[in-house]
């Protein structure tokens, strides 16, 4: 029976995860996701590979709950400090700035998804983006209110111009990750966007 090395079984547990959380980020930085196997994982965190087991079935949902957990405080500050902002282009820039931030390398865990582009099975990126979806009721919701403020032009289908976002902010990230300034990027991006949902309503 392995050692418990902390005062309770549910403590030992979380020591246990939040090592091998801090063993696949780093895993990943320094391998790379697509050759990158449970036993590199396991050695990264200092544990015996079966442990692994015991937190996720395979490299894949691993993946999926080791990005949750980062992301999980991240997106639940987001979310606060955008609901604290009246203005939706204001709220919109805020989302954007604080977004691209934390996906610059070396920010946070949740900046390994950079080096996952193309590696997943759709199932997987489905699941990845779940961990996000509050931030895309944000985004929902801005569209939807500065439609009816009148500073937005009017859009058919605001999950699809959602999703249309979604890839412009994507290429954002792969600027930053590519090392191009945050606050530069996020200005850009920001800007892009509401010219894009301003259109002719916007124009003077």
């Amino acid at each position: 029976m392995p050692r418990i090395a902390a005062p309770t079984i549910a403590a030992h547990r979380e020591a246990t995860w939040q090592r091998l959380r801090e063993g696949f980020i780093r895993a990943v930085h320094e391998e790379g996701y697509g050759a990158l196997t449970l036993a590199a994982i396991a050695r990264h965190a200092g544990i015996a590979r079966n442990t692994i087991y015991n937190y996720a079935p395979t490299k894949d949902a691993l993946l999926v709950a080791v990005v949750k957990a980062e992301a999980a405080p991240i997106v639940s500050a987001l979310v606060e400090e955008c609901a604290a902002v009246d203005d939706p282009e204001d709220r919109l820039a805020l989302l954007v700035r604080r977004q691209l931030a934390a996906l610059a390398p070396g920010v946070s865990g949740i900046s390994i998804v950079n080096a996952l582009e193309g590696l997943l099975p759709e199932d997987v990126s489905l699941s990845l983006a779940a961990c996000f979806a509050p931030v895309l009721e944000i985004v929902a919701g801005i569209v939807q209110q500065g439609t009816a403020a009148g500073l937005f032009r009017p859009v058919a289908d605001v999950q699809r111009l959602v999703e249309r976002m979604v890839g412009v902010v994507h290429a954002g990230r792969r600027a930053v990750a590519s090392g191009a300034p945050v606050e530069v990027v996020a200005a850009e991006t920001a800007e892009f966007l509401l010219g894009g949902l301003r259109g002719r309503a916007g124009r003077r």
